[in-house]
């Protein structure tokens, strides 16, 4: 199921939710509304606390994994950015780009992980990699 559609049915529940507490509140009378409403909002407290932990628990998952350029052949260079807070320009200016050397043979060339990495390669020009700066970064190289 899509994430819309989680968010229509979600909202679809909660709307009935609302509706059918209130009917109920309004013929049970205030004071047991009142007791119900705190024994309620204890529970869905702790729904929404256990909500967020998971929350948080699933983007540190979604979030592992880096940035690589494994087993490939580049005949130009390889500009790799993440988590940059700032202007980032890389700028590379000279003549044409060099053929792009043979990648290296078959092995176990390394992942990436939570890096970034440039491995088992053949790359012809530079390689830039910029992780989590907290500024602007400039890297320019030319004639």
């Amino acid at each position: 199921m899509s994430g819309q559609m989680q968010a229509r049915w979600g909202g679809a529940a909660a709307a009935v939710a609302v509706v059918g507490l209130a009917v109920y509140f309004s013929l049970v009378g205030w004071d047991a509304a009142q007791r119900w409403a705190t024994v309620l909002g204890l529970f869905v407290g702790l729904a929404g606390l256990w909500i967020a932990v998971a929350g948080l628990r699933r983007g540190r998952r979604g979030a592992a994994g880096g940035q690589g350029v494994v087993g490939s052949s580049v005949g130009g260079g390889v500009a790799q950015v993440d988590g940059t807070c700032g202007n980032v320009r890389i700028r590379h200016s000279g003549g044409v780009a060099a053929p792009p050397p043979p990648a290296p043979g078959p092995g176990a060339p390394a992942h990436p992980g939570d890096g970034q990495t440039v491995s088992g390669s053949g790359v012809g020009g530079p390689v830039d990699q910029v992780r989590g700066a907290g500024g602007d970064a400039d890297i320019e190289q030319g004639p």
